[in-house]
């Protein structure tokens, strides 16, 4: 069986957990937040910078369209090492809205102009390996998962064939 790719193995257990504004200028700090905890864990970099463009998009979207104020609101994120997995958790209380449900990709060629949105989506739900969302009362629940090792043709990880 393939080992965790951690610096720490004690510290894989550790769950790493942040709140921000709905700003725009607050993602920065999300961004900040994952390098380090993939940093910590010794984390491959593509999930690291797969996991950092996914939550980016889905804050942006939270933060620019899911507001029906201008309010202040809070989004909640979390990360955690679960079996060989990254997993991310984001909770805000803006309106419903399902990631896994994007839209037809825009629409290029013809007469008619391309229709903007959706695209952003696509990429969430291509690049992670499992999107899980819940509404909870008035809550968004959102869980992103991304597998730290890809596993081989014969569905085992590399690693544990000693390639």
């Amino acid at each position: 069986m393939a080992q965790l790719p951690v610096e720490n193995p004690a510290a894989a257990s550790q769950r790493a957990a942040l709140r921000i504004g709905n700003t725009i200028a607050e993602m920065g700090k999300v961004a900040a937040f994952v390098e380090v905890f993939g940093r910590t864990h010794g984390l491959p970099g593509h999930v690291v910078n797969d996991m950092n463009l996914c939550l980016d998009e889905l804050l942006n979207n939270t933060i620019s369209y899911g507001y029906a104020d201008q309010g202040r609101h809070f989004i909640s994120v979390s990360l955690r090492i679960e079996g060989l997995d990254m997993v991310a958790a984001l909770k805000d209380d803006a309106r419903p809205f399902d990631p896994r449900r994007a839209g037809a990709p825009p629409r290029f060629g013809g007469i008619d102009p391309p229709r903007a949105g959706g695209l952003g989506l696509r990429f969430v739900n291509a690049l992670m390996d499992q999107v899980d969302y819940v509404r909870s009362g008035k809550y968004n629940q959102v869980k992103l998962k991304k597998m730290l090792q890809p596993p081989d043709a014969a569905g085992t990880t590399g690693e544990a064939t000693g390639r």
